[in-house]
């Protein structure tokens, strides 16, 4: 097959592997589309910790084509995301749903192969139908819809709540669909990208800015007590003091973004006194499932974020640093 290979930081290559056999309850998807996830860009960078020579791809979707069991065929055929978690099942952390605790995880594009290549093996446990109206490429994207839901669950959004999401990238953005379907209301976005602040207007952003100070002024007019949700999913540590301003009494401030490591000078007093939450974000599971469920009922589609669309031959360009800073770029996807 064909597959996708960082050998090292800085060095990519389209390699041919041998097909993959999926052993006894592990199924095959022949994938058909792949979304591009900045953290694999971190990996070719190699400021992401992985073990190189790796497959990336954590976004992914396809069909079922070969089963290790014969009591799982009826997989066989069937459009399918899935978890990219493998973990024992056993241990008191995945008794606890906690699967990135298990001292037996690995992740499927990380330290397992992944779906930048033509087939993937799974655990069959790991697999969600795709609803016949969702598309491959929908379906590529339900991880990180996953990810906003997740965030989402862990800021406590609710009917009523009002929101401010700093950073409207892909995991912004699938924060601004999640926030929508819970019933959140008058939410404000930021970011620098006049493409992203278009399409977050056109989810459902009551305004939008490229500017902190202006954010900060929209916020007391709209906001007047405060705002109950902020999710910082830019990964600025600039960003963080103008979450904690604009937060309410009592309220959630989240953490959506990856720091990579950054110390950051901070002042518990800017947090005690008004009983704000803050709350990490940076790794959840179990929420492709309710995300596939929900895009199949057509409560949620996330499908207007992918902007650029590559063959695996096209994978020089496709992870170019000016394909990821070019200002019309939002999502990249792999099809098959």
């Amino acid at each position: 097959m064909k597959a996708i290979r960082f050998e090292r930081p800085g060095q990519v290559s389209l390699a041919e592997l041998p097909d993959p056999q999926p052993p006894a309850g592990w199924a095959r998807i022949r994938i058909k589309a792949a979304a591009i996830c900045m953290t694999d860009l971190e990996l070719l960078r190699g400021t992401h910790e992985v073990e190189y020579p790796v497959t990336p791809g954590h976004e992914y979707c396809g069909t079922v084509d070969r089963v290790g069991s014969t009591s799982d065929e009826a997989w066989l055929g069937r459009r399918v995301v899935a978890d990219n978690e493998i973990t024992c099942l056993k241990c008191s952390f995945c008794r606890r749903g906690e699967w990135r605790c298990c001292p037996e995880y690995k992740q499927i594009g990380f330290g397992a192969p992944g779906g930048y290549s033509e087939y993937v093996v799974a655990p069959v446990h790991n697999l969600h139908p795709l609803a016949d109206s969702t598309s491959f490429e929908q379906g590529a994207i339900l991880e990180p819809l996953g990810v906003g839901l997740a965030i989402v669950t862990i800021a406590k959004a609710r009917l009523g709540s009002t929101a401010i999401i700093l950073g409207v990238g892909p995991i912004g953005l699938n924060c601004l669909a999640a926030l929508k379907a819970s019933g959140a209301r008058r939410i404000l976005c930021l970011d620098k990208r006049a493409k992203r602040l278009a399409l977050a207007k056109s989810w459902g952003a009551l305004e939008t800015t490229d500017d902190p100070a202006r954010l900060k002024e929209l916020s007391k007019r709209l906001h007047p007590e405060g705002t109950d949700v902020v999710i910082d999913a830019t990964g600025n540590l600039e960003m963080i003091p103008l979450g904690i301003s604009v937060t309410r009494f009592g309220g959630t401030f989240v953490l959506a973004a990856f720091y990579k490591n950054a110390a950051f000078p901070f002042k518990p007093d800017s947090m005690q006194g008004s009983n704000i939450i803050m709350s990490g974000a940076g790794n959840n599971a179990g929420f492709i499932e309710p995300a596939a469920l929900a895009v199949g009922d057509g409560v949620i589609s996330t499908e207007g974020m992918i902007t650029h669309r590559f063959r695996l031959e096209d994978f020089a360009r496709a992870f170019s640093d000016e394909q990821a800073d070019a200002p019309d770029y939002i999502k990249g996807m792999f099809v098959f």
